[in-house]
């Protein structure tokens, strides 16, 4: 078995310079870490992460927290993106992660409890941002390290935010379609708790605004429970059929689609759509889907390097990052002169 005096011996340092290494110690330069890093892979080493753990009663694991509202979270393809940005970052410093998500906030509370009373994590990323959130005034209240991926809702400037300015992106976007000529644009929400969904409609509205356009009904919300989206969508149809229908997500506009489909509603002849977050589940739909790219892989790229570094140094500077988007246009936005 490689022990880290075969890696010392191959890469001519000290064994307690290798040990340092898999620590991820401050004190050795980046070039070192990465020289030594290659030979263990060469090696094919492997830490002994249960004695690691114990003499430096660390786990070297983040905690993902996943918004507990969200059912059909191993099918979105944003959490998916997040996910393997923050594991990218996380193995680079010896760090693996552990994914939790309840359906309501108590027993998601409990669970994070859990894991910090059992020694399973180091720090938490929360995937999401609310108002007056649980799991955050819980983690607050213990000053235990997290960032949140999400707006700082209570401007407090206490904790570490990565997010997209999704006011920006909503009013951008709205704005590109009202340009292409799109006169009636609705957005339809299936979720207001949420920080995200709140700025992506007032980006929205404020577009609108600046346009001089009417905003009665603009608004079609079936967050609580007001309407099915299939009783939604009949109704609009049947009513007053918008030019556009903009939905909040990828995994949503999905389901959109597919209701549309069952009603006979062709995209975009008789109705353009178009969404947020761009996947694969936006590009290959049938059309494929005009979107704006919220680039989720480097929210969490930037959420892993954040977490380490405060577990490392808990006073670090508390800062808002901001992730620039793009608008993509793709056919479900497309006129042609046949129609």
């Amino acid at each position: 078995m490689v022990t880290i005096k075969d890696i010392a011996k191959k890469a001519g340092v000290s064994p307690s310079t290798v040990s340092r290494v898999v620590k991820d110690h401050d004190g050795i330069s980046l070039v070192t870490k990465q020289r030594i890093r290659k030979i263990m892979a060469e090696m094919n080493y492997t830490p002994n992460v249960a004695a690691r753990n114990l003499v430096t009663n660390k786990s070297y694991t983040i905690g993902l927290v996943i918004k507990s509202a969200v059912h059909e979270h191993e099918l979105n393809p944003f959490i998916t993106e997040v996910t393997l940005g923050v594991s990218e970052s996380c193995r680079e410093r010896g760090f693996s992660t552990l994914s939790t998500s309840k359906q309501d906030d108590e027993n998601l509370v409990v669970e994070v409890q859990d894991l910090i009373n059992s020694c399973q994590v180091d720090g938490f990323i929360l995937l999401y941002s609310k108002e007056n959130d649980a799991v955050t005034n819980y983690l607050r209240s213990i000053d235990f390290p997290f960032v949140v991926i999400g707006k700082d809702i209570m401007n407090l400037n206490d904790s570490i935010y990565i997010d997209n300015d999704n006011e920006l992106a909503s009013y951008s976007l709205t704005n590109h379609l009202l340009k292409k000529g799109f006169k009636d644009i609705r957005i339809i929400n299936d979720s207001d708790v949420f920080a995200v969904a709140k700025d992506r409609i007032s980006g929205f509205i404020r577009a609108l605004e600046e346009n001089n356009i009417d905003l009665t009904n603009k608004v079609i919300d079936i967050s609580e429970g007001i309407s099915t989206l299939e009783d939604a969508l009949k109704d609009l149809i049947e009513n007053e059929r918008p030019d556009l229908l903009l939905t909040m997500d990828g995994l949503f506009n999905a389901k959109v689609l597919s209701k549309l489909y069952q009603l006979d509603i062709k995209v975009p002849k008789d109705m353009a759509t178009a969404t947020f977050n761009d996947s694969p589940l936006t590009a290959f739909a049938s059309p494929p889907q005009t979107t704006v790219d919220i680039y989720p892989r480097d929210l969490g790229m930037e959420a892993g390097k954040k977490i380490l570094d405060l577990i490392n140094d808990p006073e670090c500077l508390k800062i808002n990052i901001t992730i620039p988007t793009k608008v993509i246009e793709r056919e479900s936005t497309r006129r042609t002169t046949d129609d």
